[in-house]
């Protein structure tokens, strides 16, 4: 009798702990997929990347139908505000809230803070802003692809096309002091080594304070090398190479600009005038460019895009064929989908996601700034002189100092 009486109480608590056991299924499987395009909204890098970033990612997911898995596509931003330790709280709550996906990074520091959040949360990030080619070196990590360009690729283009002329063997280098200068100084420096030139100095400027390069550019007219390397990027480049400009730098020295941005030119046409630099896509390259290149415009007042807004949406449509094909949004299986994939689209030519770094490797292209007499149509200040194949553009497996953990 007494083990009679015992059974509802027994069967109450069985069903109360099986309830524990078994929960309904999770908001993340069944609610919407996000992608968080994380991004400088304000800043220095805002024109090159920012809005126009996450307008191209919301193409993107347009694109694809607004759904993945049965799920609806969410696009969110977060402003980085150039700020490292920042981002990755951000990033952190925004995974823990049910992101899929961080996108575009664009600054070094953010990456890599973001980075190290995303094998911690074992999430997946692609990075198509930042630089730095520790993201695929050092600092590497299963949950973290580069996907647009690097220090490594503008260097052995850009600093080893110069550093091999008679005249282009001495070199003073004005640097952003943070992940991505400093990673582009040694990535410069390797590279004109190994075509007999030297680094004669590195002057590291505050990043994010300054904006009067004076005082350096006149250290560097004096100093009696060949070369004035510009290793910065955005409003710093525009404002260092007016300035140079300005101070006659040019007059005696060869300036190289590591890294120049479609909307760089369209703030200074005069001041880019004959730079011959390099880049991960152009918008007037082909037809396939174009097309994309004119739907983006439509959308943003007549604006052409660059090379990352561009590369956010390939990697955005990537990212999401892979989920559709391994029909999760589980960040080890997606990656396990991607590597070693190759692909073909608007932006990256020749693509393929590298198994051993996980760096997307992809067709570079070496460029001259036009003159404005030279220019054809509103934003067409590019005329493409090289195409750097996949294999030959970035650095090659054999040197990669990524430590794979996976």
């Amino acid at each position: 009798m007494r083990l009679h009486r015992s059974l509802p109480a027994a069967l109450a608590l069985v069903l109360v702990t099986s309830s524990f056991v078994a929960p309904p299924a999770r908001a993340a499987d069944t609610g919407p997929v996000k992608i968080a395009v994380v991004t400088d909204m304000s800043g220095v890098y805002a024109s090159l990347s920012g809005a126009g970033a996450v307008e191209a990612t919301k193409m993107a997911v347009e694109d694809f139908g607004g759904k993945v898995l049965g799920r609806t596509i969410e696009v969110d931003t977060i402003d980085h505000r150039n700020n490292g330790p920042d981002s990755a709280i951000k990033v952190r709550e925004a995974f823990d809230g049910g992101t899929d996906l961080a996108l575009d990074m664009t600054n070094s520091a953010v990456a890599l803070a973001v980075a190290a959040v995303a094998k911690e949360k074992h999430k997946l990030a692609i990075v198509t802003g930042a630089g730095s080619s520790a993201v695929t070196g050092a600092d590497c990590n299963r949950y973290t692809y580069h996907y647009a360009y690097d220090t490594y690729a503008l260097a052995r283009s850009t600093g080893s096309y110069i550093a091999s002329q008679s005249n282009g063997k001495s070199w003073y280098a004005l640097v952003a002091n943070y992940a991505f200068g400093q990673q582009m100084l040694a990535d410069f420096t390797s590279a004109i080594e190994q075509k007999g030139g030297k680094m004669q100095k590195a002057d590291m400027y505050p990043f994010g304070t300054t904006t009067d390069f004076s005082s350096y550019l006149l250290a560097a007219k004096n100093s009696g090398a060949q070369v004035l390397g510009l290793f910065n990027a955005g409003a710093d480049t525009v404002n260092s190479m007016k300035q140079a400009k300005q101070f006659g730098v040019d007059k005696t020295m060869k300036i190289a600009v590591g890294l120049l941005f479609l909307s760089d030119v369209d703030a200074l046409p005069d001041v880019f005038a004959g730079s011959r630099i390099t880049t991960s896509w152009y918008w007037n390259y082909d037809k396939q460019a174009r097309a994309w290149a004119d739907r983006y415009a439509a959308r943003m007042h007549g604006l052409r895009p660059t090379d990352i807004q561009a590369s956010d949406y390939s990697a955005a449509t990537q990212w999401l064929n892979a989920v559709k094909a391994v029909g999760t949004t589980d960040a080890d299986k997606v990656q396990q989908y991607l590597d070693g994939r190759q692909f073909n689209d608007f932006y990256a030519r020749g693509g393929e996601w590298r198994a051993r770094d996980h760096r997307v490797i992809h067709e570079m292209y070496v460029v001259d700034v036009l003159p404005k007499e030279q220019v054809k149509e509103p934003h067409a200040w590019f005329k493409v002189l090289q195409v750097i194949p996949p294999g030959r553009a970035f650095r090659p497996e054999s040197e990669s100092t990524c430590k794979k953990d996976w």
